[in-house]
């Protein structure tokens, strides 16, 4: 029976350990800005790949109000030139902007000690020539920042870490979602 539990125990982490797992490692916020009702915002995805681009940005407009895509308003072609964004970003019409970007990916590895089986000496006996064994893990850190085109200045910003996402498109709903639920929750987005 105390096999049982200690099987479920290790299967239940298991399981947890394959979940999503993002979660928010550092925030700004501009004590001194109102909360704003945006009307029209801009969702940028910094990005040299135009698919990449596009993806992030439709998932990142769906969630703001009035959303709105900068590939919509800004051609690939034209993003290296500042004063045509500027100038396509003046005449948009937009009062806010959401900007996000993948600041880092980093490998972490991890040693752990194999588990002991004290219940049966063969069940040991494979541990006993392969003591340790290891993990890889991808982080990706996210920044998202909240800029008001009203007041011209950043009103918040936050990094947030993904754990072993399956694919870009995870990666991308993880973030797009994490970062429009704590904007909301620090009451910079209604």
């Amino acid at each position: 029976m105390s096999r049982f539990f200690g099987l479920l125990a290790f299967g239940t982490v298991l399981v947890c350990g394959c979940a999503n797992s993002t979660q928010m490692v550092a925030t700004w916020r501009d004590p001194s800005a109102p909360t704003q009702h945006y009307q029209r915002t801009l969702a940028v995805f910094m990005s040299k790949d135009p698919g990449m681009r596009r993806m992030v940005e439709d998932k990142l407009a769906s969630r703001l109000p009035g959303g709105v895509p900068s590939y919509t308003v800004i051609p690939d072609a034209q993003l290296g030139s500042m004063d045509s964004v500027h100038s396509r970003v003046k005449t948009g019409g937009f009062d806010g902007a959401v900007v996000m970007r993948l600041v880092n990916v980093e490998t972490q590895v991890t040693e752990t000690a194999a588990p002991h089986d004290f219940y049966g000496y063969w069940n040991y006996w494979s541990y006993a020539y392969d003591p340790v064994y290891y993990t890889t893990e991808k982080l990706y850190s996210v920044e998202s920042s909240l800029y008001s085109f009203q007041d011209g200045k950043m009103i918040w910003m936050g990094r947030s870490q993904t754990v072993d996402p399956k694919n870009a498109n995870k990666l991308a709903d993880y973030s797009v979602n994490f970062a429009v639920k704590n904007m909301k929750k620090q009451g910079v987005l209604p």
